[in-house]
């Protein structure tokens, strides 16, 4: 542990939860810490341009926030008509990803995995790409993204929330396309779009099903608590830690709560800088314990290959297998 988070953060707060909560009440207290503004059934949002190539309907959209700020993305949505509706999926980069990037015209692991989102466009599904809250390309510089985080927490409101806001938009954008079954839109993501991944479906039981990658989810009061604290908790900007969540409840609870019976599936490297092994590996029978409760045990799993923080081919591939059996079921 970090001399800094020794000396700040005694041992034995945690694990307390002074205020938990009954299950059936997760939700809506996890709503309220984030200060998720509602999200309504229609989203306004304009076409930049369209095109057809490579056998789908590509268009550059953009929609706005509840702080107005504007949230571009890339509609994919396969030419080929279907007898039934398609699911649909929004595909969230990391912090130094964007749209445009899992958007690409290739599928290829460079330094990171480019072209994702199109890809699972090629293989049936329509997919929205956004370039999200806290992402790189959206923030002039971290110095900013820390002032605006202190500066929104008087009001109730949160990045992480604003970030969730931003990814269920997208979800009714999707969902209101000809063609997409509204009743089947999915959500997946990297790191940041990661956790924009698990935390939207926890608010939102109309989502269908989610697969984070690498998504910051096991346990908060780990990843401040590790003995490795100044590679985990130091690599999380302020974003990460919303105000109060351990005063009621941590991840575990959160999914066990939240997500049963959807399909979710975790992709959690050992290795991962952002979440310790320890906090994953005690999520998993409290979260199987509640998805078995539900009859459903199938429609939970983690995946927890060697390596560190990182969305490679294979994680990709355990990802658009997860939807593809999802929607078939």
């Amino acid at each position: 542990m970090s001399p800094l988070t020794q000396s700040i953060i005694p041992k034995d707060i945690h694990p307390a939860y002074p205020h938990a909560i009954p299950a059936e009440a997760v939700r809506s207290k996890l709503v309220e810490l984030l200060g998720l503004e509602e999200i309504p059934v229609a989203i306004d949002y304009i076409t930049e341009s369209r095109q057809e190539e490579d056998g789908l309907c590509i268009m550059q959209v953009r929609y706005e926030n509840s702080l107005g700020e504007t949230v571009p993305g890339v509609l994919m949505v396969p030419q080929e008509e279907l007898a039934h509706r398609r699911p649909g999926i929004v595909c969230v980069p990391g912090t130094g990803g964007t749209a445009d990037e899992i958007a690409h015209t290739r599928f290829f692991m460079e330094q990171k995995l480019m072209g994702w989102a199109r890809e699972l466009a090629r293989r049936g599904f329509a997919t929205l790409a956004i370039s999200p809250k806290g992402c790189e390309m959206r923030r002039s510089s971290l110095a900013e993204w820390a002032t605006e985080n202190k500066l929104l927490v008087p009001y109730g409101r949160t990045q992480m929330g604003v970030l969730v806001e931003e990814t269920l938009k997208g979800a009714r954008l999707l969902a209101a396309i000809p063609g997409v079954d509204a009743n089947r839109i999915g959500l997946t993501g990297m790191s940041l779009g990661g956790n924009a991944t698990w935390y939207a479906m926890a608010c939102a039981p109309w989502i269908w099903a989610g697969v984070p990658a690498c998504g910051g989810v096991g346990s908060m009061a780990r990843v401040i608590h590790h003995t490795a604290a100044d590679r985990t908790a130091d690599r999380h900007s302020a974003y990460y830690f919303i105000p109060h969540l351990l005063r009621h409840f941590d991840h575990a609870a959160i999914v066990a709560a939240c997500m049963p019976p959807r399909p979710f599936m975790m992709i959690a490297p050992t290795e991962d800088e952002d979440m310790p092994r320890e906090g994953v590996d005690e999520l998993i029978p409290v979260v199987s314990e509640a998805y078995a409760e539900a009859g459903y045990p199938e429609r939970f799993r983690v995946y927890q290959p060697e390596g560190n923080h990182a969305f490679l081919v294979e994680y990709f591939e355990w990802m658009a297998d997860w939807f593809r059996l999802a929607s078939q079921s």
